[in-house]
């Protein structure tokens, strides 16, 4: 039996680089990242990450957390008809047309449940699960639902407020000020039990939900997480971690709804809908906050801000960040732009800056300049005219 199993666990493996959403995840992360660069060329005449920028971070950081989901998974047997999960991939692909802003979760996973759940009890059901448990195929998509909606969350704290993209808005009054979007799309592929196949159950509590179903097999399914914020009044961090922690929160609740449907299973719709209003209420509390709060990225008394930094440039190796504030570079201050660059020529192998870094600190940055590289430091800077300005690439 361990060695069918390990055939079966291999069979599902390879259904993963089968299924349509594998390959249309790159292509949405390509598409928007061709939008990116378009926007920040407009701003800043020049990009701040390559075009791949998105496609970078689809895999790796999902894949282990997509591994302790799987092992959930099996350990629990939790078990959904392949046609349900065709159309969480139909419903998400719909929803993409939004952007990554589109694809938690709480609004994929939930519309399909919700729809799934209406369309049958109205006579209208176009998803077959002859002889499977209707009640139980509900709580078992809505403990996958509760479990993404909070890897959701888990994922923003660790890599979603990474590599934001800087961007010219206009404010109230008319003048041009900085903003970060951040943006994100991971592919969390989970091992999941199919009703249908050849395997047959090792212990006679497995799967703990039952369906209906005597035999199985096993899908490794894509499924997407999606996130999409603009920040205008704090440092994406901050931002970007507080409305993941939020939906950690909410995700549990999900959860403890979604298992309770094991005793009541109207609970497992209900879960659906908390955690589509939830996700909702969730990211209105973001613009509600932002709306209502002074720009961050906008000149100072004293110095230049950083707004953006290039990869792969001096000012990188260097380890400034996007936030802090330069009011010296090779002893002298600067306010503007241009006295920034005219004070860099001063030394033409080398730069100081005086910083001051977002916790107030002042400390320093130093590194060595080839020739050529006084006008390519790598910084998207917040100027004195209220402008911005970006070295050409």
């Amino acid at each position: 039996m361990l060695q069918e199993w390990l055939l079966g666990l291999l069979g599902g493996f390879g259904k993963l680089f089968i299924h349509p959403i594998f390959y249309f995840s790159f292509l949405l992360a390509f598409v928007v990242g061709m939008f990116r660069v378009s926007r920040e060329r407009k701003d800043f005449h020049t990009r701040v990450y390559d075009i791949y920028q998105e496609v970078r971070y689809i895999l790796p950081s999902s894949l282990l957390i997509g591994l302790l989901l799987s092992i959930v998974s099996i350990g629990f047997g939790l078990t959904l008809p392949l046609e349900l999960l065709n159309f969480i991939a139909a419903v998400t692909i719909i929803l993409s047309a939004g952007g990554f802003r589109l694809l938690s979760p709480a609004w994929t996973i939930s519309l399909a449940l919700i729809i799934f759940a209406v369309t049958e009890k109205t006579g209208y059901s176009f998803i077959p699960h002859e002889g499977f448990s209707f009640s139980k195929i509900l709580m078992t998509m809505a403990i996958v639902l509760a479990l993404l909606f909070i890897t959701e969350g888990l994922l923003m704290l660790k890599r979603g407020w990474q590599g934001t993209s800087p961007r010219l808005v206009e404010s109230p009054r008319g003048l041009k000020v900085g903003v970060q979007f951040a943006q994100r799309l991971w592919l969390v592929p989970v091992f999941l039990v199919l009703p249908t196949g050849e395997l047959t159950s090792p212990w006679p509590w497995w799967p703990v939900i039952s369906i209906g179903s005597e035999t199985y097999s096993f899908i490794w399914f894509p499924f997407l997480v999606g996130f999409a914020q603009l920040i205008k009044s704090t440092l994406p961090e901050l931002a970007v971690k507080a409305t993941g922690k939020n939906i950690i929160a909410a995700g549990v609740v999900t959860l403890l709804l979604a298992i309770a449907a094991y005793w009541v299973p109207v609970l497992a719709v209900i879960s659906a809908v908390f955690a589509f209003i939830s996700r909702i209420w969730i990211s209105w509390r973001h613009y509600a906050y932002e709306r209502d709060r002074h720009y961050f990225f906008t000149p100072q008394p004293k110095g230049v801000m950083v707004l953006g930094i290039l990869p792969y440039t001096p000012a990188k190796k260097m380890d400034l960040k996007i936030g802090e504030i330069i009011y010296k570079v090779n002893g002298t201050e600067v306010n503007t732009e241009s006295e920034f660059y005219e004070a860099l020529q001063k030394n033409a192998a080398y730069c100081k800056l005086e910083v001051v870094d977002v916790n107030g600190q002042n400390r320093f940055a130093q590194g060595s300049l080839y020739e050529g590289q006084h006008y390519e430091l790598g910084l998207i800077l917040v100027d004195e005219e209220k402008e911005f300005a970006a070295e050409e690439n």
